[in-house]
């Protein structure tokens, strides 16, 4: 990169205009008539190449354990250690843990059996991948997401989530709720509520890929 200099005192263009301040000491005021627009031509536009998310939804049940699910394998895969290339993101399947704000281990318990059973926990799952994204990403980042069995519906609920009310811009966290409980909507009002709130608050992104197998379907609790 060419970088700026100052004009040499043999320089065929005119000297700097001098002036006076109120002490008598003499200012030199720097010639922009020809400098400036080279100064704005020499300087090269900042680039961050794009970077991939990937985010990984695992099966009913599945973590992280002695029987490792296909998922769990994926992701050992995926490069993890330069953030400015690739991001990543694991979730254990559902039935896998609760909400922090189930305290006691019998309700704790209880709330795994019927999330296993009915995806009691399904808003959660989909809103912890939104959040992801929505912490990590920037313009001209790749999305690509994959599941297995109820992950696979996870992933697919997410992508259609992002399509339909947009990803909220960092540290919105107050807004997830109401912007998941807008993409749940499916009537003519809900419809409308989630592009006004679309153009609103949140970016316009793709999913660049979604990767799923064994896709699982449920009816899980407020769906009409």
């Amino acid at each position: 990169m060419s970088v700026p200099m100052e004009p040499s005192s043999s320089s065929s263009e005119p000297a700097s205009p001098t002036q006076q301040d109120g002490f008598g000491t003499p200012l030199t005021t720097p010639n922009l008539s020809n400098s400036g627009s080279s100064v704005i031509d020499d300087v090269i536009p900042s680039h961050r190449p794009a970077r991939t998310l990937v985010l990984c939804f695992d099966g009913t049940g599945d973590q992280f354990d002695a029987d490792n699910s296909n998922v769990v394998l994926f992701f050992s895969m995926l490069k993890k250690d330069d953030r400015r290339e690739q991001l990543v993101y694991y979730q254990a399947g559902i039935g896998t843990y609760t909400t922090p704000q189930i305290a006691t281990p019998f309700m704790a318990k209880l709330s795994k059996t019927f999330d296993e059973m009915v995806a009691w926990n399904l808003d959660h799952h989909v809103m912890g991948g939104y959040e992801f994204l929505m912490q990590n990403y920037e313009a001209g980042d790749k999305i690509c997401l994959f599941g297995f069995s109820r992950g696979a519906y996870t992933a697919r609920a997410l992508a259609g989530m992002v399509h339909k009310v947009g990803l909220l811009p960092v540290c919105n966290h107050q807004q997830v709720p109401f912007a998941y409980k807008m993409f749940t909507r499916t009537d003519e009002t809900g419809w409308a509520q989630s592009t006004a709130f679309k153009k609103a608050f949140s970016m316009d992104v793709d999913i660049e890929f979604v990767g799923v197998c064994f896709d699982v379907n449920f009816e899980f609790w407020g769906s009409e």
